[in-house]
């Protein structure tokens, strides 16, 4: 079975905080089972699956894998013109949702299953398994192309390193959506640990809750979450069970993984600095937590299995792996598509090797930032606010600034509230500023370069 669930039995898997019950290894499987039947024919089908964080997710995800379909995992908070645009452009033969989905052409056949009323010509490839966003909450139509190796692979080179076994215990601090919060699904699935699923965050106390009941062992965060964590002081939280914290999902402060990484330390803990990227499924290095402090700024080497290389005409970092993508889609018609990479990736991040092979990250060769641990591609943003006048937008630490020709301030109010909205991001993270005119390049382009040295 995929992730070797057929392995485990009555061990405990998942806890699913909103009903308050455990399910067993034999339980998840009975779930997955009767997902697989619900599924039915076709008998290789493209199925979106609008995620939370619960168990109908978990299980219509690994019934995919099981049935033989390819799944596009999707946040299910879209705004419904997104989700209508992704519909319309992918053609799913199976829409799974705890939502209704209001289109014309599909229809219910099960509790939170949507069939399509005419088949798709359009092909899927053999190898093709999973699909997931470019853009994390933004509704990009361009998806990433895994295969069932790639993710079975990164899962054992992840498991491998953090050595997650039958006594460790994961909690949902991320959506399953998300590259990072489905590697921790699946390494704990594939070791027969156990995961507690809930959708609410860390500043509701029915999360430190889920944590303590399930007798959680291990936290998983973006630097944003981070910085809660630090203003919630986990030595008032009540959670002794914790001995092992993970970060990944962009560049953290290093004084906040010092202090992150001395505070587990004393009560016996690890802290792993983790770097990845969608397109290599999930990671893509670790740095053991013996290694800190010693090499404080470091992502670590490459994972087992992989390989890491600097372009030496453009220091961009190279990594080769079984993790690697086939490719990305931006329409029905690319789903029919192979491996265009051939086991290697040009990252977009500038980086050095030190004389370990330990990675350290300098910048951004591309036009993406990191918010929140949400990638967020800057020209998409562009595109949002174009229509109201020139825009430029570049990504500042935890924050994307937006200079504009036009506005003011109740201006700007409306466009963070738009924002927010439609990348469901806290507003806080997009600063604005006015300028008579933005910068340009002698070819007339827009001079991003003088953008990062204003304020």
């Amino acid at each position: 079975m995929f992730l070797g669930l057929d392995r485990h039995s009555s061990a405990k898997a998942v806890y699913e905080a909103a009903t308050d019950r455990w399910l067993s290894y034999d339980d998840l499987r009975e779930a997955v089972r009767e997902r697989c039947e619900e599924l039915g024919s076709p008998a290789r089908a493209l199925i979106f699956l609008f995620c939370r964080n619960d168990l109908r997710s978990v299980a219509m995800y690994l019934a995919s894998f099981e049935a033989g379909h390819a799944v596009a995992l999707l946040d299910d908070g879209l705004i419904a013109e997104s989700k209508t645009a992704l519909i319309d452009l992918y053609r799913p033969e199976l829409i799974s949702t705890g939502l209704d989905v209001p289109h014309p052409d599909y229809e219910r056949v099960g509790e939170a299953l949507w069939r399509r009323r005419t088949e798709d010509d359009a092909g899927l490839h053999s190898d093709l398994a999973l699909l997931l966003s470019t853009s994390g909450s933004t509704g990009s139509p361009r998806f990433v192309r895994l295969t069932r190796g790639n993710v079975e692979a990164n899962a054992e080179s992840i498991s491998e390193v953090l050595e997650i076994g039958p006594a460790d215990c994961a909690i949902t601090s991320l959506p399953i959506h998300y590259s990072y919060g489905l590697s921790v699904l699946n390494t704990h699935l594939l070791h027969g640990g156990s995961i507690a699923l809930t959708d609410q965050g860390l500043l509701e106390p029915g999360f430190w809750e889920t944590f303590r009941k399930a007798e959680c062992t291990s936290f998983a965060g973006v630097p944003y979450l981070y910085q809660i964590l630090r203003r919630l002081d986990p030595a008032r939280l009540r959670i002794p069970t914790l001995n092992t914290m993970t970060q990944a999902g962009g560049r953290m402060d290093p004084a906040m993984i010092a202090k992150f990484s001395s505070w587990i330390a004393e009560r016996g803990g690890r802290f792993f600095v983790m770097y990845g990227q969608t397109e290599a499924t999930a990671r893509i290095s670790i740095l053991p937590s013996s290694a800190l402090p010693e090499k404080l700024g470091s992502v670590g080497p490459p994972i087992p299995g992989g390989r890491a290389a600097i372009d030496p005409e453009t220091g961009e970092l190279l990594y080769s792996g079984p993790n690697v993508m086939m490719g990305y889609a931006a329409s029905r018609e690319d789903l029919a598509l192979g491996d265009q990479l051939s086991g290697t990736l040009r990252t977009g991040d500038l980086a050095r090797l030190d004389e370990d092979g330990h990675i350290f990250i300098t910048g951004r060769a591309k036009r993406d930032a990191k918010v929140f641990g949400l990638r967020i591609n800057l020209d998409e943003v562009e595109n949002l606010l174009r229509a109201h006048g020139p825009v430029a937008v570049i990504g500042k630490g935890e924050a994307l600034r937006i200079y504009c020709e036009h506005g003011d301030e109740e201006v700007f109010a409306g466009h963070r509230r738009e924002l927010s909205e439609r990348l469901r991001i806290h507003h806080s993270a997009f600063v604005f500023r006015r300028l008579e005119s933005l910068p340009l390049t002698p070819n007339g382009k827009i001079d991003y370069q003088k953008l990062t040295g204003l304020p």
